[in-house]
């Protein structure tokens, strides 16, 4: 290909489908897209994940410093650790707006708005629910109808807006919830002076499709409040679903670096911005080539391991073995694109290859033997490759530098 274009570009190679006017028709993307971070909150409510304030703050630091903007900090009003984070970020005069929760007991909402407005909280999310059976668990009281609900909306947000707070409106387990009744509530939100709107789909149970329809049926309603969306990945369709959001006009995201969370996750924060820079054209304002380094800190301070063929961050993800694959890798500078969508740079990966049973058909080596000039291999081949079988039995593979000694070994 001689010039580069909005698919092929010296960093990546994709699909020109993905900007195909018959693809593109059917969006509603917004001018700015952004993300609000829930690596804290959610990647604490991670099973078996316990943050100390500082390792929170670092996680902060790093997320500020690759361009995140907004970040989740959980239900300050009632966790005193969670108050504290939001308080140290004031305190340190990091830039990053902050956001906390309400509880679900409407007798301590005067004592956590003060509270949260003492840790000079930007946003005040108060979270409507809407689903009988969550409402019987929260409040305990089969009573409460999803319509008591409705009619606290103002009462509530005007406490909110007494006490100085912003309010957002959480919208929970708003994918189950029925649609007539969940347009009411924001309807009735909007009037009564939230800032911005966040559907939850709680435990991921819409599918991309579904995703989009909500959200063509709620962005007229909200106008020119913004709309987020908050996705768990009980399907594997967080990253999709999110996505989707998009594409039909949500102008944010809650995302959890590494997909920590509840259960199976949250929308990956790194596989959602890549995919809407590479594959949309869409910039989030995050400075893609730090990814790796916030994922492997979040790994660090949480002591959940990476996959290692997760998308983006996973060491697989850049690590070759097929025949094909090792070979387009040794001639990078020519055929990088040949089996990898994306350079290695982009994320703040590098590229590795090692040799397995699926790298032994010859060419591979060839290609290798040309790289070291070693152009009397032929005659050592047979050697060379029983030599890579007998390690590759042993302990599953052979890494390029033991490879290079075993052909300088033959190389005279």
């Amino acid at each position: 290909m001689s010039e580069y274009n909005r698919w092929f570009t010296d960093n990546w190679w994709i699909s020109p489908l993905n900007f195909s006017e018959n693809v593109l028709e059917d969006f509603n993307i917004p001018k700015n897209v952004y993300v609000r971070d829930s690596t804290i909150r959610e990647g604490e409510e991670t099973p078996g994940v316990y943050y100390t304030l500082e390792d929170k703050i670092d996680i902060v630091e790093k997320l500020e410093e690759i361009g995140v903007g907004d970040i989740d900090v959980g239900y300050i009003g009632r966790v005193q650790e969670q108050w504290d984070l939001a308080n140290k970020i004031k305190e340190l005069g990091l830039k990053i707006k902050t956001y906390c929760h309400l509880s679900s007991n409407p007798i301590k909402w005067d004592e956590e708005i003060q509270k949260a407005l003492g840790a000079k909280v930007d946003y005040i999310g108060y979270g409507i629910v809407l689903t009988p059976w969550q409402l019987e668990l929260f409040t305990g009281d089969s009573r409460v109808s999803p319509q008591v609900m409705l009619n606290i909306i103002p009462l509530t947000l005007r406490k909110i807006r007494k006490y100085g707070g912003t309010a957002i409106l959480d919208c929970v387990d708003a994918t189950r919830s029925d649609l007539t009744l969940l347009k009411d509530a924001i309807r009735r939100g909007i009037k009564h002076g939230v800032k911005k709107v966040l559907l939850y789909d709680t435990v991921g149970a819409c599918h991309p499709r579904a995703i989009s329809y909500m959200i063509k049926e709620i962005k007229p309603i909200c106008g020119d409040i913004p709309l987020g969306i908050h996705i768990h990945d009980d399907f594997g369709l967080a990253t999709a679903s999110s996505i989707a959001a998009v594409e039909q006009g949500a102008e944010f995201m809650d995302l959890v670096v590494n997909q920590l969370g509840d259960r199976a996750g949250n929308a990956s924060l790194e596989e959602v911005v890549v995919s809407l820079k590479i594959l949309y054209g869409i910039d989030t304002g995050i400075d893609l080539s730090k990814l790796y380094e916030l994922s492997k800190l979040v790994e660090e301070k949480s002591g959940i391991k990476i996959p290692p063929n997760k998308p983006v961050v996973g060491e697989n993800t850049f690590l070759h073995e097929s025949e094909l694959h090792v070979m387009s890798a040794i001639k990078k500078d020519k055929f990088w694109m040949c089996f990898t969508p994306y350079k290695d740079k982009v994320v703040g990966q590098k590229e590795q290859l090692i040799f397995g049973p699926t790298t032994l058909h010859g060419d591979a080596i060839r290609f290798k033997c040309e790289e070291l000039k070693f152009d009397e291999y032929e005659k050592y081949l047979n050697n060379i490759k029983h030599e890579l079988r007998l390690i590759i039995s042993k302990k599953k593979f052979v890494t390029e530098p033991e490879f290079e000694q075993i052909i300088l070994k033959y190389k005279k």
